[in-house]
């Protein structure tokens, strides 16, 4: 073969190399814009959730997201008192703080199982998210007095967020 012409066959193949790897790259990078993220199904409960009894504030939840998993707690008073209705009627000014041990995603929301540092309680809560900055939490899983009414679910309200009162107009 003459030198011009394997000069020719080479820069041809370079050309097809260049081309086949830049179109490459060119799809790999777009199927990466296309593609959403994966977005955590947990990240949403994350932060300090409040909820309010006769206008003043009788329950925090914390939760903090490490990773993919949220950790944190539930402060609450240590003793509480329900109307006939199921409503809150009465809480103390005593407060028992509980631990995160574990919170599970689950089709009724986010699952939480607390642990009462003091006595080694386990109690598990419901929160499930009504808005963007609102929530619902109920107890879950624990066996109540015969002739107890069926609790309601606590509103809550995410710092930052909108008043649960106002949510609801």
């Amino acid at each position: 073969m003459r030198p011009v012409g394997l000069a020719i066959l080479r820069l041809l193949f370079f050309t097809i190399v260049v081309t086949t790897a830049m179109a490459a790259q060119t799809a790999t990078q777009t199927n990466n814009e296309t593609r959403p993220a994966k977005k955590n199904p947990v990240a949403a409960y994350a932060g300090t959730w409040t909820g309010s009894f006769e206008g003043k504030p009788w329950l925090t939840v914390k939760l903090t997201l490490q990773a993919d998993r949220l950790f944190g707690s539930i402060q609450r008073p240590h003793d509480f008192q329900f109307n006939d209705a199921g409503e809150l009627k009465s809480v103390s000014d005593a407060q028992t703080t509980e631990v995160v041990e574990d919170a599970t995603v689950n089709p009724d929301g986010l699952l939480l199982t607390v642990k009462n540092a003091d006595s080694q309680e386990v109690n598990r809560f419901t929160m499930r998210l009504t808005g963007e900055s609102t929530a619902d939490l109920k107890m879950s899983a624990m066996s109540m007095p015969p002739g107890m009414p069926k609790i309601r679910p606590w509103k809550l309200t995410k710092a930052g967020g909108i008043p649960a009162a106002a949510a609801q107009r």
